[in-house]
């Protein structure tokens, strides 16, 4: 992989050099193998279904991954995709309990080591944009909804969980309110994204031939759904979605 792509968040060299000066070197370091670890995960998923890697970006609770793929892609690449980081990181809790019962490393770091690899694995667990939990949430609700309203499920999911988020961590070092900051950044950059989404999701479908076994019959443009062929039915006659889309863009 490119080694350009990857991006040190500048906030997580604040995080470092504060760790550093504050004695926390130790825990900075065992801190930044889990996230490291935690993407490798990610990415041997990734290049299992054979998408490109755009950037990864390092924070100090875990990494943002773009790639390059479409919005159409499989749903249940993007939920193995998703939990993929979570996996290695249950692997490594037993790799390094391994470690610990043969006295291969000591007390204190294995302590260490499972206070934040637990931390870090409920943390990406919450269904918060763009955490793995919102990710492997959006992709379920896509199964069963439409694209459109898989989107704005996941927007107020997203709301509800930074609510309680922050209820439950106010009262906390200023590391919480940075990340709930940077969650609330990353929430409102989404929503201010939907209309994007909703044209590159109907693109594609419109210049590319997706091939699905499963027909629904619909009336509008926002009950499309992904892995589904759909038929639009206007004044009681059956439309092909390429036609209708073909229609929708030449209106633009």
């Amino acid at each position: 992989m490119n080694m350009s792509k990857i991006k040190i968040n500048s906030f997580t060299y604040f995080f470092i050099i504060s760790s550093c000066l504050t004695g926390m070197f130790k825990e900075c370091l065992i801190l930044m193998f889990i996230i490291f670890m935690h993407e490798i995960g990610h990415i041997i998923a990734i290049k299992y279904f054979n998408y490109e890697i755009k950037s990864i970006d390092f924070l100090p609770f875990g990494g943002l991954i773009k790639l390059e793929k479409n919005l159409n892609s499989a749903i249940n690449a993007d939920l193995i995709i998703s939990i993929c980081g979570i996996l290695m990181q249950l692997v490594l809790y037993i790799v390094l309990s391994f470690f610990n019962y043969y006295s291969l490393i000591s007390n204190d770091i294995y302590n260490i080591f499972c206070k934040y690899n637990f931390s870090i694995l409920i943390f990406n667990l919450l269904p918060i944009i763009p955490l793995d939990g919102s990710v492997f949430i959006k992709s379920l609700l896509e199964k069963y909804f439409s694209f459109w309203k898989s989107q704005i499920l996941i927007i107020i999911l997203s709301s509800i969980f930074l609510l309680i988020f922050l209820y439950f961590n106010y009262y906390y070092e200023l590391n919480n309110y940075l990340i709930a900051f940077f969650l609330l950044y990353k929430i409102i950059m989404y929503i201010k994204e939907l209309k994007y989404l909703e044209n590159r999701f109907l693109l594609e479908r419109y210049l590319y031939s997706f091939k699905y076994p499963k027909v629904k019959i619909i009336k509008n443009i926002k009950n499309m759904q992904k892995e589904r062929k759909h038929y639009f039915k206007i004044e009681d006659k059956l439309f092909r979605e390429k036609d209708v889309l073909r229609a929708y863009f030449q209106s633009k």
